[in-house]
């Protein structure tokens, strides 16, 4: 008789049900942040046209601020005060370092609202600042 166990070497298994769940999550998370970018580029403001105006790439951690015609600014779909926005990107600030602002004016909105996001973004120290703008259509085709 032989009492001794032999040492069976089990083949590792893959735990499914973590792997779907890791899949699952990634999935909820890119649709999700894929709703928010097209709905911060789809808010009705008629942009100012420029010759020099050219399209960009997005990239992590960019925000879109739009200054309304009658000088509201709207972030993530909710107005904003100006109290209100300086906190928020100064939490941007911290999470994403090296992130870039957009600025989307409505071309009737007043400067000053504009200028005053400027400021935030600096008081913020968010150095990269852009503003949005359509491409000028030549003046041959604005003829006809």
């Amino acid at each position: 008789m032989k009492f001794g166990r032999k040492l069976q070497e089990e083949a590792e298994t893959i735990m499914l049900a973590p792997l779907i769940d890791i899949v699952f999550l990634t999935l909820v998370f890119f649709l999700t942040v894929s709703a928010y970018t097209s709905m911060e580029s789809e808010i009705d403001i008629t942009l100012p046209t420029a010759s020099s105006a050219v399209p960009i790439e997005r990239t992590q951690g960019e925000i879109y601020i739009n200054v309304r015609d009658d000088g509201r600014i709207v972030l993530n779909n909710r107005e904003m005060s100006i109290p209100e926005l300086q906190d928020v990107l100064d939490r941007v600030a911290e999470l994403f370092p090296g992130g870039s602002v957009i600025i989307r004016g409505d071309r009737n909105a007043a400067l000053g609202q504009a200028i005053a996001v400027l400021d935030c973004c600096k008081n913020a120290d968010i150095a990269n600042v852009s503003f949005s703008a359509l491409t000028e259509e030549p003046k041959e085709a604005r003829a006809q």
